[in-house]
């Protein structure tokens, strides 16, 4: 029987985000100015806190409560995930524009193409 999953705090949800983008934790240290055995120290309170054995299994079982969110950008399915949640997909500064701009582009050409 799996432990019920208990709220991170502000701190532990971006080290386990830092994680789950493969982030080392000597940079995720540099990054937020601790030192490597204090993220170790959240690392654990986070494996602690998800029920987890792994920080792998621990971004595993974020996902799955809709803790951590997998998204995506610069292409087509990143500017529709936008759509999909509501936003403002041309306001991203991630590359969703571009994506579908050259999506469009593309799929222009493909029809004349086609003709």
């Amino acid at each position: 029987m799996t432990r019920p999953m208990r709220a991170l705090t502000a701190r532990q949800l971006d080290v386990l985000k830092r994680i789950a983008d493969g982030q080392s934790w000597a940079q995720i240290g540099t990054d937020l100015g601790i030192t490597l055995g204090g993220v170790g120290s959240i690392n654990k309170q986070i494996l602690l806190k998800l029920g987890a054995a792994s920080s792998a299994h621990a971004v595993h079982l974020a996902h799955l409560a809709g803790v951590l969110r997998r998204e995506r950008h610069g292409d087509h399915a990143g500017f529709a995930a936008h759509v999909r949640r509501g936003e403002d997909p041309w306001a991203c500064t991630q590359g969703c524009p571009e994506g579908e701009r050259a999506y469009r582009a593309e799929r222009r050409q493909h029809r004349k193409e086609a003709a």
